[in-house]
């Protein structure tokens, strides 16, 4: 599989992510509202950085 041209895909899987470890906080209160609110924002930001480093952009 080539990941190189996923990056519309990727970013559904890291958005995906990012809404589990916020939901587990405030849903499931497995940790604080804080780190929640933390853990959600570090995945999108750092998820999306990464993913755009790491694929072409998309084709026009």
């Amino acid at each position: 599989m080539n990941l190189r041209s996923k990056r519309r895909e990727l970013q559904g899987v890291n958005g995906a992510l990012g809404l589990v470890a916020g939901l587990g906080g405030y849903v499931g209160n497995l940790y604080s509202y804080g780190l929640a609110t933390f853990l959600m924002l570090a995945i999108w930001i750092l998820g999306a950085t990464v993913i755009n480093l790491l694929t072409d952009p998309p084709e026009k």
